[in-house]
């Protein structure tokens, strides 16, 4: 990123910089967007390291009841949570959707979680 020397002395920016619309700064605009997307994985980063480890009763307290429930083939069972971000106002006033996971758990028979998925939410 540029940063010009008319543009610290003149104070336009608290952080020491401006960034105009350029293509520096919708690039970093996208990293750092990027970033906090990536930030926002906690639900994954716990079930990766759930496996085989973590059982329906301790996920049910840390997540609560689960959005729907299949029984599996293998006498267990198989847990879906939804995670839906908020919609936000672009600049013509209309509302864009913030997006939708759905985290799918399946537990085997002594309801301990084996595997899980995320997957984009369907409908």
């Amino acid at each position: 990123m540029m940063v010009s020397s008319n543009s610290i002395q003149g104070g336009r920016s608290g952080w020491g910089f401006a960034c105009e619309w350029s293509r520096e700064c919708t690039l970093a605009g996208i990293v750092i967007g990027l970033l906090l997307l990536s930030a926002c994985s906690g639900s994954s980063k716990y079930f990766q390291d759930a496996v085989n480890e973590a059982t329906q009763d301790m996920v049910g307290k840390r997540y609560g009841a689960p959005h729907k429930t299949q029984s599996a083939s293998d006498g267990g069972e198989i847990w879906t949570y939804f995670e839906r971000g908020s919609g936000t106002a672009g600049f013509g006033g209309q509302v864009r959707g913030g997006g939708c996971r759905a985290y799918v758990l399946t537990f085997d028979k002594q309801a301990v979680l084996r595997r899980w998925e995320q997957q984009h939410c369907q409908g």
